[in-house]
């Protein structure tokens, strides 16, 4: 079989095939998306985030450069995003909505079963570190994006919604374990290692539930020049970052890939929050999560091959 076509067989399309039992189930029957979100956020990952940290195989120093690697990414592709965006003929708000379609990716109900597929365990734990980025990120920086303008918003509910997020406290719980040494008590390891097993099929349905439930799917330029910024420029400067920041083997094949994912649903989710071109936020989702099919596969073949 061709390569590329293995890596989509193998790789691509049990995830579509999760996202695709979500998507019927939920047109058919219909699923409590808030309560599946609910159940991901609040419990699968902080588990998967907890156990990721503490028995990650990344060593401390190569998790610094992950770290910077995400800030790097993030920072261009902020500034890519923002000041392209009028040439897109995107309004204030519609910019606000492009920038954060471009900046928030999927990396979690997507991200997480397409790095363990293609990377294993060492795909996992990186994950783990791009979610609780990501998640940080988005209800921060994401919060001012899309509330920017509005009467009434501040940094006071910035910081509120920051401090809600249970990958705060997990995070921090995970690192003073970790380096204290001691070992996890089997009951609680057992019990959050089952936890850690579901994350991927709860994760994936969750998301083909909420493509299911996602209203609008809005064409035009500033749609096409969100896609491309996302799906192909992110992928590119996070080759070009691994580069400069010196990754070496599978680790720099997996940093590369994570930066490839589609957008994140809780995009669209805080673009409705704040009536910020909900329609539009919606759209790049589910059109940036069809192409991935395409694009990932492409990044996946090109990083294993040449990285």
């Amino acid at each position: 079989m061709n390569p590329l076509l293995q890596i989509s067989y193998e790789i691509i399309l049990p995830i579509f095939l999760l996202i695709g039992i979500g998507y019927l189930v939920q047109k058919r029957l219909g699923l409590d998306s808030k309560t599946l979100t609910r159940l991901n956020f609040w419990i699968f990952v902080p588990a998967f985030l907890f156990t990721g940290i503490l028995h990650s195989t990344i060593k401390n120093d190569e998790l610094l450069k992950v770290f910077l690697h995400f800030a790097l990414l993030f920072a261009t592709q902020f500034a890519l995003a923002w000041f392209l965006a009028p040439l897109f003929g995107a309004s204030d708000r519609m910019r606000r909505a492009l920038t954060s379609s471009v900046l928030f990716y999927n990396s979690g109900n997507y991200g997480v079963p397409a790095a363990r597929l293609a990377f294993g365990g060492l795909g996992e734990s990186l994950q783990a570190m791009i979610i609780m980025m990501q998640n940080i990120s988005n209800f921060s920086i994401g919060i001012a994006l899309h509330a920017g303008g509005r009467e009434g918003s501040n940094w006071r509910q910035t910081l509120k919604a920051i401090f809600h997020l249970p990958m705060i406290y997990t995070l921090i719980t995970a690192w003073v374990w970790r380096l204290s040494g001691a070992p996890v008590p089997k009951p609680l390891d057992e019990a959050l290692t089952w936890l850690r097993q579901g994350l991927v099929p709860i994760a994936l349905v969750t998301l083909g539930a909420q493509m299911a439930s996602l209203k609008s799917h809005r064409l035009g330029l500033p749609l096409f020049g969100a896609l491309f910024l996302r799906l192909c420029i992110g992928p590119a400067l996070g080759w070009l970052y691994v580069l400069l920041l010196g990754f070496k083997g599978e680790l720099a094949q997996a940093v590369v890939v994570s930066a490839s994912f589609p957008t994140a649903v809780n995009s669209a989710l805080l673009a409705m929050e704040y009536d910020n071109e909900p329609d539009f936020a919606a759209s790049v989702v589910f059109y940036s999560t069809l192409a991935s099919a395409v694009t990932v596969s492409v990044v996946i073949y090109l990083a294993k091959n040449f990285l």
